[in-house]
């Protein structure tokens, strides 16, 4: 299925669709994570936000945060930078912004018509993604260079790597069944869009910087993959599918994309892409956060895990997120999530999260020491923003 976050709005990137082609990432978008036979932009998703409304009361930022910028475009991934600075992808201008301390915004990278994302940072090299994009092409039916970029100190641009090249010549999930798995022939064929293998598809979106490279989490190809300094690529995780179970709120949510699930289907298990949207390092475990294809943004399930780098072990560390897109931790390995639909961002302990930061449209979290960076109200007509707290 495809997966443009918003096309995960972008990015839910979010498609809610349970259907076999996904819908196409654009720049600005959230990444992917539903399937639709039509492609789909942001603007299909604005009567979500105009029909489900933030309640100010439970988004009002506490006095003790400080908004550093606002006005951005789509601030869908944020960082520390250099020099007490930030930096921000803003993914509807197809920028990479650096913010001071003070506030002041530069402009270090601007492509009209890519996509630009997934900023991260670590001694002195800032990494980002440049994805082509084709408005007119669904997911998956043409596979767009998705590049991995780095930039030194001095403003030097390299590519390090094209993970498209990876997914066409692997495809790690192409033998992977999403969607109803135990249903009649007879009831299949009433909604045959609702079971598919993996597409060949690429859309990188989350980044963490680690020793001798840099991990990613590719939206598209389902999967987290390690770009050594030299460009080469190594599959980290094939994540498995998420499996949701067809009630009726599931049934009411894809309803309103047009999409109707037969009666034959309810009940079943829908085997969802398990779309990573965030990720992140600490003592020797690979954060990230998951926000399945189905049913998306509308219901919440979203997870967080941790894997073990050394054994490969993975552990669930928390259920029930609406829209995580972004994820952290602290030096006492607490773990914060951002949740692009929820009611802004948590720290989980015990497996339940607890809001921290109370912030609509929060796409993304890191830490620094004892400062939390956010970007909020990112897919709001009037412009996102950086805010920062400090943690007790």
């Amino acid at each position: 299925m495809r997966k443009s976050f918003a096309a995960i709005a972008a990015a839910c990137t979010v498609a809610l669709a349970l259907t076999a082609a996904p819908a196409q990432a654009h720049p600005g978008n959230p990444p992917s994570t539903g399937t639709t036979h039509h492609t789909q932009s942001f603007k299909h998703f604005q009567p979500f936000w105009h029909t489900h409304p933030a309640k100010p009361g439970k988004h009002q930022l506490p006095k003790e945060a400080v908004t550093v910028a606002s006005g951005l475009a789509g601030p869908m991934k944020a960082a520390f930078g250099a020099k007490g600075g930030y930096l921000v992808a803003e993914g509807f201008s197809a920028q990479l912004t650096a913010v001071s301390a003070k506030g002041a915004k530069t402009v270090l990278v601007s492509e009209a018509g890519q996509e630009i994302g997934g900023v991260s940072y670590a001694h002195g090299t800032t990494y980002y993604f440049n994805n082509d994009t084709d408005p007119e092409a669904e997911e998956g039916s043409v596979l767009l260079p998705s590049r991995l970029m780095s930039m030194d100190s001095r403003g030097k641009m390299r590519q390090m790597a094209d993970l498209s090249e990876f997914e066409g010549a692997h495809n790690p999930d192409g033998r992977t069944v999403y969607g109803v798995r135990d249903v009649s022939a007879a009831c299949l064929a009433q909604a045959p869009a609702l079971r598919h293998t993996g597409e060949v598809f690429s859309h990188p979106y989350s980044s963490a910087p680690g020793n001798g490279g840099v991990y990613v989490g590719d939206a598209g190809a389902n999967n987290i993959t390690f770009v050594s300094t030299s460009g080469k690529v190594r599959l980290v995780k094939q994540l498995p599918p998420e499996p949701v179970k067809i009630d009726a709120a599931v049934a009411a949510s894809v309803a309103e994309m047009g999409i109707d699930i037969p009666a034959c289907m309810m009940g079943h298990t829908y085997f969802a892409e398990p779309v990573p949207t965030a990720v992140s390092l600490s003592g020797g475990w690979l954060y990230y956060t998951v926000l399945p294809g189905v049913p998306g943004m509308d219901l919440a399930a979203g997870k967080a895990y941790r894997m073990n780098l050394h054994s490969g072990k993975t552990q669930l560390l928390a259920s029930g997120l609406s829209g995580p897109t972004g994820i952290a931790v602290d030096g006492q390995n607490r773990v914060y999530v951002a949740e692009l639909f929820g009611p802004g961002v948590s720290v989980i302990k015990n497996g339940k999260a607890t809001v921290v930061l109370p912030a609509m449209m929060a796409s993304d979290v890191a830490i620094s020491g004892n400062t939390l960076l956010a970007a909020t109200a990112a897919l709001a007509e009037t412009g996102g923003n950086l805010v920062t707290l400090r943690l007790r």
